[in-house]
C-alpha cells in the first residue's frame, strides 16, 4: 500500500497508528466500513465478498470505492 492510500484512509476514517494492512489493520476498516450507510452498495450485498478478506486488497477496493 503506498503512503497516500495510507493517509487518505487515515483521514477519511480517522483511524491513527495502525497500518491498513495488517490484520488489526483491516479489523478496524473492516468495523468502520461496517458502520457507513454505504456499505451495502460498497459490499455489493449483506454478505462480504471474499476478496475483501484480504487486507492489501480491501485497502485498494475501499480506496478506489471512496475515490482516492
Amino acid at each position: 500500500m503506498s503512503a497516500y492510500e495510507q493517509e487518505f484512509l487515515q483521514n477519511i476514517t480517522n483511524i491513527r497508528g495502525v497500518e491498513f494492512e495488517t490484520w488489526q489493520g483491516w479489523e478496524q476498516l473492516m468495523a468502520w466500513t461496517k458502520r457507513q450507510p454505504w456499505k451495502q452498495e460498497f459490499f455489493g450485498g449483506d454478505r462480504i465478498p471474499a476478496r475483501l478478506l484480504h487486507p492489501a486488497t480491501m485497502v485498494a477496493e475501499l480506496t478506489k470505492y471512496l475515490g482516492g
